[in-house]
Parts: C-alpha cells; structure tokens; sequence
C-alpha cells in the first residue's frame, strides 16, 4: 500500500520494468515506487523477445502494470513486426510502443524505420489505441508523417527532446508531450522552457527506467520512484504545487490510456 503520509498519487507513463536488470528485484521496485505516490506503470515492449515479458508482468500485476506493444525502430532488424498484431488485440493493451524513429548514426535505413513505424500507426488507428513515440533526431520526419495521422490516432512523444518551437507543432498534431528524467537536470534549459509552456491537458511523467538519468541519479539506478522526482522539477518550473502537477499528470494518463476506476495500490 501507499505510504499513508504521501499523498499524491502518480503514475509513471514509460518505464521498462520489463527490463531483465528488474527481474530479481521487481517487487521491491514496485514497493519503492508506491511510497513515493507512483502506484500504475505503462510498460512499452520494444523487441520481440519484451512482447512476452511485458504480458507476463501486465497479468501478474493487474490493474498495476499496463502493457504497450511495438517494436522499437533500434531491433527492426530481429525479425521486424511478426507477432506483434496479436498482442495489441489483447485486451490488457493500452498503446502501440515503443515504436518511433531514429536517425542517430548506426541506426536501420531511414526507409526501413518509416516503413515499420507507418505499419504501427495503422495498426494503432484500426484499435484505437494510443502511440509511444521515441524521436531523435528525427522531428522534421515525424512531423510530416504524423500530419497524416492528424486526428486519427493519439501520439505521446515520450522522453521528448525538442525545443518549445518544435513542442507546439506537434502540439497542433493533438500529441501528447512526456517528460523524463532529462529535465529535471539543472542545465536542461531547453526541456524547462517547454514543461513551462506546455498546456496543462497535454504533459504526461515517466522515468524511461533504467534509461534516462536524473539530476540524482544515473541512468542505470533509475526506477519508476524517480518519477516523483520528474513531478517536483515540473512543479517548480511551472510554478505550481507537487500536487497540482500530480493531480494533472494522472488524471492525463488515465484519460489517455483508458485507466480511469482504477486505483493501481495493491
């Protein structure tokens, strides 16, 4: 249960409990994370090996553990979408993720990750099912395939590493923007300027656990706990209370993801 002198309640929106580092260690990092108010937890698979772990910690941790299914634009190359069309039909599915683009160097030709991530918005408009974007280096190629998207599925750019110009475009999308660890560090000037601007009915919180570091902590030891931590960050940028960012991260996740009723303290 949550600890009873905490009383806000988070959720976090991209996390990869189903990371193999969490394995031995997973209810600890549940309880962890429960008293510091997080108590629910959007699990994005990524390859095709996370598809199965993310749906063994959705059905061990009901009502907790939320699952996404897609296939990141970095493992396209390990047998691409097969099989993925079955798990977003589940009924325990929230969302299409994590899919995206990447154009940092090494990374699959830039035709193959459109191609992937075209089949995923798809399959995301015949479900109706909201999409985990990961974009790096690629907005201007998002953007201009998204536009095709525009009011036929929900994108949440997760982790977003734009500037506030960059935000607002894809805010005319109807996206979502999500904010991770990167800024909560004290020289992210570029993601403070946009967690002050965004509007309070699009931001949603995550860890990236274990992936994105913290002003605290390293990217490694990061769990879902930390994203009371992100919340505290964007309080203070926006000007507002822990309290009032909390009420409004949640209650923007559990629109997005069709979580309300749920109470995910277990």
């Amino acid at each position: 249960m949550m600890d009873p002198g905490n009383q806000v309640v988070l959720i976090d929106t991209h996390c990869h409990l189903n990371d193999a580092s969490f394995t031995d260690v997973l209810d600890d990092v549940l309880d962890r994370a429960r008293r510091e108010g997080v108590v629910q937890f959007v699990v994005p698979a990524y390859d095709r090996p996370s598809l199965s772990r993310t749906l063994e910690l959705a059905r061990r941790f009901p009502g907790v553990v939320f699952p996404a299914f897609g296939i990141h634009p970095w493992y396209l190359e390990d047998g691409g979408l097969e099989g993925l069309e079955g798990y977003l039909s589940l009924q325990e599915t929230v969302a299409v993720g994590e899919v995206g683009l990447d154009l940092a160097p090494g990374m699959a030709p830039v035709e193959a990750q459109e191609g992937a991530f075209v089949a995923q918005l798809d399959m995301a408009v015949e479900r109706g099912l909201p999409v985990l974007v990961h974009c790096r280096k690629a907005h201007e190629r998002m953007f201009n395939i998204l536009g095709a998207y525009r009011g036929k599925v929900t994108v949440v750019l997760h982790s977003f590493s734009g500037s506030a110009e960059v935000m607002e475009r894809f805010l005319d999308l109807g996206c979502y923007i999500s904010f991770s660890g990167s800024v909560t560090r004290q020289g992210a000037k570029k993601y403070h300027r946009c967690a002050r601007l965004v509007p309070a009915e699009r931001f949603l919180l995550e860890t990236d656990a274990p992936s994105i570091a913290t002003q605290t902590t390293v990217a490694s030891l990061v769990e879902p706990l930390h994203t009371r931590e992100v919340a505290v960050k964007v309080a203070e940028l926006r000007g507002v209370s822990l309290e009032e960012v909390c009420r409004l991260s949640t209650g923007n996740a559990r629109r997005l993801f069709g979580l309300e009723g749920m109470e995910g303290e277990k």
